[in-house]
């Protein structure tokens, strides 16, 4: 896990289902990756031979962050309705604005744009932060002696399809 540049202090993750929202801020860890770009095999005269899926990959994250006790109730009721309306094949898609790291494409903006945020436009992309839906994985805590933000939790969350 790496930990965040102070640079991205102020910025911020935000996860969405039904009535129930959180925001967090105070990150120990955050990692945005792809779930499978493929691999790189060799053939026996060193010609490399990749795979990889077809379709855009989707994103993984992994998460540590401080809560405050109101906090960790909320993503604890968020994993809970999320998996209550995945058992019922009820909408159990959990909207992630994610502003700690903007989201980079080439040509045009696929994905929703988080609410305030802002695309920036360079030569062949943009870049912005994005709207996600994903599925979270049981959120985890480990208390600290802080009186303000008493646990660190940690969750897994893995992209669904694009906000669009």
């Amino acid at each position: 896990m790496k930990p965040i540049p102070e640079k991205f202090s102020m910025r911020q993750l935000t996860l969405s289902i039904s009535s129930i929202s959180v925001t967090l801020k105070r990150f120990v860890s955050y990692d945005r990756i792809p779930a499978d770009t493929g691999q790189t095999e060799y053939s026996i005269v060193g010609t490399p031979l990749d795979s990889g899926p077809v379709y855009e990959p989707k994103h993984i994250w992994t998460i540590s962050a401080m809560v405050t006790i109101e906090q960790w109730r909320a993503l604890g009721a968020i994993f809970g309705e999320c998996d209550r309306l995945r058992r019922t094949q009820g909408n159990y898609r959990i909207t992630v604005d994610d502003s700690i790291q903007d989201f980079i494409e080439q040509q045009y903006r696929s994905r929703a744009l988080v609410p305030g945020g802002e695309q920036k436009y360079f030569t062949g992309g943009v870049s912005y932060p994005a709207r996600f839906h994903a599925r979270m994985f049981e959120p985890k805590s480990q208390w600290q002696k802080n009186q303000l933000y008493p646990y660190v939790a940690s969750f897994v969350l893995r992209e669904l399809d694009k906000a669009t």
